[in-house]
């Protein structure tokens, strides 16, 4: 049931973002009355709170109505693709802070992708655009253009980073497995031509090579896949986030 809720919730969310986008009266009845949730998110952003008064808000707010008009529902949900924008110009107003501050205030877990795991909002999108915070405009637009394409890569999968926020490892133990499972995607022969062949996770052929079960497999099915397909695909830097995951857990 809970699933359902999410996705009901985000569905309707998409649908109201899209009435937004076209009608400058919708967009700001849409920003007003998501207020209270652009703070949230941009406090678990952020990693410390964030008040009306603050910067951050004002950043955030614009950020939200920026994703409003580039957002593609096809590419995924709308609060998914929000959030990495306002991730964005946050990191960008902490750069600004640090260059004429000299220090920066914010914690730094913001730099370091951790991303408490009880929020369905945030998604692997958010780990992948820490990379962002010291590439500079070209990079960002780099990085932004490889999620756009990998979201419409996965859409042929049936799979939306939204979905990745319940089925990503979190502790140790499954980040070391999931890592095992990738390693051996890529083994002689390489699998990755059989997912793309077949559109399906090659589960009988990794469970042999990794020694992870079925089960196990099943459950981090789409993130799996995902990785894979960065992987392999033409992302260097989101294939750079990937393959240091594989190397950190790996072993």
């Amino acid at each position: 049931m809970r699933h359902q809720t999410f996705s009901e919730n985000s569905q309707k969310d998409n649908e109201r973002a899209l009435k937004a986008a076209g009608d400058v009266s919708e967009r700001e009845a849409f920003l007003a009355e998501e207020s209270d949730h652009i703070l949230r998110l941009s406090a678990k952003i952020s990693g410390h709170p964030v008040t009306k008064s603050d910067d951050e808000w004002s950043v955030a707010l614009m950020a939200v109505s920026e994703a409003l008009t580039h957002y593609n529902p096809d590419r995924g949900d709308f609060w998914g693709f929000a959030a990495v924008v306002m991730k964005s110009r946050l990191l960008n107003l902490y750069q600004s802070r640090k260059r004429t501050e000299g220090e920066i205030s914010v914690s730094p877990d913001v730099f370091e992708g951790e991303i408490e795991e009880d929020d369905p909002e945030l998604s692997l999108k958010l780990k992948l655009q820490d990379k962002m915070a010291t590439g500079g405009d070209a990079c960002e637009d780099s990085l932004r253009d490889e999620i756009l394409a990998l979201q419409e890569e996965l859409a042929q999968y049936h799979i939306s980073f939204f979905d990745l926020t319940e089925c990503s490892p979190r502790s140790h133990k499954t980040k070391k497995g999931c890592a095992k499972v990738i390693t051996s995607f890529f083994l002689p022969p390489p699998l990755v031509e059989l997912l793309r062949n077949s559109g399906r996770l090659p589960a009988k052929e990794l469970t042999e090579r990794s020694g992870q079960p079925i089960k196990f497999l099943d459950k981090f099915r789409k993130y799996l896949i995902a990785t894979a397909l960065i992987l392999d695909g033409d992302y260097p830097g989101l294939s750079e986030y990937a393959a240091n995951f594989r190397n950190e857990n790996a072993g």
